[in-house]
């Protein structure tokens, strides 16, 4: 005998039929997952970026853990001391980099050891005033050694002057230095500094993983829709889940690679000499994965929208063009963007993933403020994705040629 409880559970084929084609967005996503994972462009591009950002870190490491030995030769005793004021004042200043003096008989005999490799520089008096010679060209004035060896001279003609005159250098000098100060504290300018270079790096990772995965995105669907595959799979799986199982697929694996690439950076952070910013950057950056995840989805769905709109695969660039356009506008105002414009840019969608972040590293934000922007982000891409959709689902099946926007809007749907 039949059990009509179970009947009742199990419901009409129709019913059946609705709840099976339920999950295969998931197939769809697995689909595109697998696809990319086995492609070796993908994991060549992204074992590249790994190691461009480990290299970066140890070459940086490196050359802040090398110090530079400057040779200077000097004909006599009061060069010498020059010299070793020199040094004190570069070892006063932080630096590991030495400067030491080399011994000549005359002038001729400094540049000769300059020739030879001996020395780096020649520091000679002529006349009543002194001179500092490289071989091929005057010393930089931006180098360590030129600054401290200035400094120096000066510190030693001042000594001069204050002994002929009668005073002390002191005396002498009181009241011509310029106190340089701020309103802030130290701590303020380096997170200032700290924030303009994640700034930097946070916008050129969303812009570059933006573009990559969204022309694969749009090639993807044209490809489908040139090769008329697309109408062999929306006879099996509805126009949404299709274009959900897409960009999921796709955000998955484009956070994937961030969340990699972040981590990587961040330890690698903690191994250089910068690892006292690590608990300053470490919670924007988490904030920045939310961000980007937000942005990425609403993005991809209209990717796949400028892909249904295109007839071929030559025509993707066309379509996506005033995509590209304004992702690029508001990519440069947010990483551009400063004081009052870096707020409004923090509540802007896509700017915001650049703005906010930096932010909340120079602690200009309030605790509430990327609550309130990633809940702006969500509203937009909610309305994207139902934009993306409605344009994807009524141009899907479009043969002939390039759509335009406004086609496919008015167009009655033809797909599920």
């Amino acid at each position: 005998m039949s059990n009509p409880t179970t009947r009742t559970e199990a419901g009409p084929p129709e019913v059946l039929a609705d709840r099976s084609t339920r999950t295969l967005w998931q197939v769809v996503m697995g689909r595109e997952i697998s696809a990319k994972l086995h492609d070796k462009a993908f994991i060549t591009s992204t074992v590249s970026t790994l190691l461009l950002v480990i290299v970066g870190f140890a070459v940086s490491i490196l050359l802040a853990g090398r110090s530079q030995t400057t040779t200077v030769a000097v004909v006599d005793d009061q060069g010498a001391r020059i010299v070793a004021a020199a040094q004190q004042l570069n070892a006063a200043s932080g630096s590991d980099d030495t400067i030491t003096a080399v011994r000549a008989d005359s002038t001729a005999r400094a540049e000769q050891q300059m020739r030879d490799d001996d020395a780096d520089l020649v520091l000679d008096r002529q006349g009543d005033q002194w001179r500092l010679s490289a071989l091929n060209e005057p010393p930089a004035l931006g180098s360590g050694a030129t600054r401290a060896l200035s400094q120096a001279v000066a510190d030693s003609a001042l000594a001069a002057n204050a002994r002929s005159l009668g005073v002390s250098p002191e005396r002498l000098v009181a009241g011509t230095s310029l106190r340089l100060a701020s309103l802030g504290s130290d701590q303020d300018a380096e997170k200032q500094a700290a924030a303009r270079v994640l700034g930097v790096a946070f916008a050129v990772l969303f812009y570059l993983s933006m573009i990559i995965f969204g022309y694969a995105i749009a090639n993807s669907v044209v490809e489908e829709k040139q090769s008329r595959i697309a109408e062999i799979l929306l006879t099996a799986v509805p126009s949404r889940q299709l274009l959900l199982g897409k960009i999921l697929g796709n955000t998955v694996l484009a956070m994937g690679q961030m969340v990699l690439i972040v981590g990587v950076a961040l330890a690698g952070l903690s191994f250089s000499p910068w690892k006292e910013y690590l608990s300053l950057v470490t919670a924007p950056a988490l904030w920045f994965l939310v961000y980007f995840v937000v942005g990425f989805m609403a993005l991809a769905c209209l990717w796949a929208a400028a892909g249904a709109l295109a007839g071929r695969v030559e025509d993707v660039s066309s379509t996506s063009m005033p995509l590209l356009m304004v992702v690029m506008a508001v990519y440069f105002y947010g990483l551009l963007s400063s004081g009052s414009s870096q707020v409004i840019a923090s509540y802007i969608p896509v700017a915001s993933a650049i703005a906010m972040p930096t932010r909340l590293v120079s602690g200009s934000a309030a605790w509430w403020e990327p609550i309130a922007s990633i809940l702006v982000s969500l509203i937009f891409s909610a309305l994207t994705i139902w934009v993306g959709e409605r344009i994807y689902r009524r141009a899907i099946l479009q043969t002939g040629g390039r759509m335009g926007v406004k086609a496919a809007w008015r167009n009655t749907d033809v797909v599920r």
